[in-house]
């Protein structure tokens, strides 16, 4: 398919503009929301943040909160504005959803883990363990991203975290974006700031094949306000 005329393959090629004046013309002839999921990717891309906060408020009342990736997005883009309080309360809202990653929720974890560190908030750094520690006692655990848990939890090592990411191409470098933001995140716990950072532009390092990772958008965000 010609990129000009598909809006996903436009942000993979960083026409983030062009992709979201595609986005919009759909939009109005079919009034898919569907479609503009992509356009908050693209926001973020173009660090217009604000926007992306108006829209995915859209998509939550639209989806009635169906969705954890919405609240993990919005989240984000209060997170990069500067509003901590708010991007913890919204991913805190994520986990009454009902559609959430494969091993149940772990991804929402590692979101308010991260927030807790950051803010040094040890109450909910606490529950996000004990819930992490919840999750992955179901076998839907076994799904990655179950083993960014394990890893926040301590029961797996560093290499031993890198060694369950599989050798699919692209499926490869999405978990490698997450794994390297979960390092990030215990390299900041451990105090080592300047490795945190490091491993944080190791996050976003593997470029549109990690696009659709969440984890990505967190990551270039901090990097932006360092």
């Amino acid at each position: 398919m010609n990129s000009k005329k598909n809006p996903w393959l436009m942000i993979q090629d960083n026409e983030f503009e062009d992709a979201i004046k595609l986005i919009d013309n759909e939009f109005e002839k079919t009034q898919d929301y569907f479609i503009l999921y992509n356009k908050v990717l693209a926001l973020f891309h173009l660090k217009k943040y604000s926007e992306a906060l108006l829209l995915i408020e859209r998509l939550i009342k639209f989806r009635k909160g169906d969705t954890d990736a919405d609240f993990i997005n919005l989240g984000i883009a209060h997170w990069i504005l500067g509003k901590k309080t708010e991007a913890i309360e919204t991913w805190l809202q994520a986990e009454n959803s009902m559609f959430k990653d494969a091993a149940g929720g772990i991804e929402i974890q590692v979101f308010l883990y991260f927030g807790a560190i950051k803010t040094e908030q040890d109450k909910l750094k606490s529950n996000s363990l004990k819930a992490t520690k919840k999750l992955l006692k179901s076998k839907r655990s076994i799904n990655w991203p179950g083993p960014l848990g394990h890893y926040l939890l301590g029961d797996i090592t560093e290499d031993q975290l890198f060694s369950y990411v599989v050798n699919i191409p692209i499926l490869k470098e999405r978990q490698l974006c997450q794994a390297h933001f979960v390092s990030a995140i215990g390299k900041l716990a451990a105090g080592h700031v300047e490795e945190y950072y490091k491993k944080l532009e190791d996050c976003i390092s593997y470029g549109s094949s990690a696009y659709l990772e969440q984890m990505y958008y967190m990551a270039k965000g901090e990097l932006e306000t360092r």
